[in-house]
């Protein structure tokens, strides 16, 4: 391994905040550069300087009298949810629903998609495969289509608060929000959600998206997700219970 760049990695290491989590693209933009990188890593986790958070990934330790913490959530996502400064996932679930305010609850471990099934994966953290957002923009419509296809699994709250809620988010949409919205999910969710904001998108007097969901949903299919009648006038029509 060169000395400079030895000298160059430790230079970076003491240079980041602590508790940060630093990958070899983080330290370097040449992926020829990765073998050279991960072996200074290695060496200055041997010397105590850094600690091993996962395969890859690595951070400066902070120690409390509790002893050494942990990277914050915070950096965990920002190191999940980017590759080489591209968004490629974003969080999901329970510590998602509890960031929405839709649940009290905060879960043993944080949630984050993946475009494919990772084998491994750091402490507190568990995937969920879903496609890799287009377009930044994208995220905060796919994350309530992640909490419309958990409508009845959101601890601590019902289905029909958690409807109430979702339907003043689609309300708020721009015209081209909604129309993308929209298109994810007839692309991206599950028929149960496409049901329900179909229904919504019809509720709201948009009839061409509450028709290209409705076109996408097997008319024998029913929906038992424990709405009722006064959160979803419309649920029959969909065969929503």
């Amino acid at each position: 391994m060169s000395k400079s760049i030895m000298q160059r990695i430790r230079q970076q290491v003491e240079a980041a905040p602590m508790g940060e989590l630093l990958t070899y693209a983080n330290l370097v933009t040449e992926p020829a550069q990765f073998g050279a990188v991960a072996a200074a890593l290695s060496r200055l986790r041997r010397e105590g300087l850094l600690v091993r958070f996962a395969k890859g990934q690595y951070y400066r330790p902070q120690t409390s009298r509790f002893g050494t913490l942990q990277p914050s959530e915070g950096a965990v996502l920002r190191t999940l949810t980017s590759v080489g400064g591209n968004l490629s996932a974003y969080p999901a679930g329970v510590s998602l629903y509890n960031q929405l305010g839709l649940t009290t609850q905060v879960p043993a471990e944080t949630m984050v998609t993946s475009p494919k099934l990772r084998r491994t994966r750091p402490q507190r953290v568990a995937f969920v495969v879903r496609p890799a957002p287009e377009r930044a923009s994208d995220v905060p419509l796919l994350q309530w289509l992640e909490v419309l296809r958990d409508l009845r699994r959101i601890p601590d709250t019902s289905p029909d608060k958690v409807l109430a809620r979702v339907q003043r988010e689609v309300k708020g949409l721009s015209v081209a929000a909604r129309r993308r919205l929209t298109e994810l999910a007839a692309r991206q969710a599950p028929p149960r959600a496409r049901a329900v904001l179909g229904a919504l998108l019809e509720r709201q007097a948009d009839k061409k998206g509450a028709a290209t969901l409705r076109a996408t949903l097997n008319p024998l299919t029913t929906y038992c997700l424990g709405l009722s009648a006064a959160a979803l006038p419309n649920r029959a029509a969909w065969n929503i219970q």
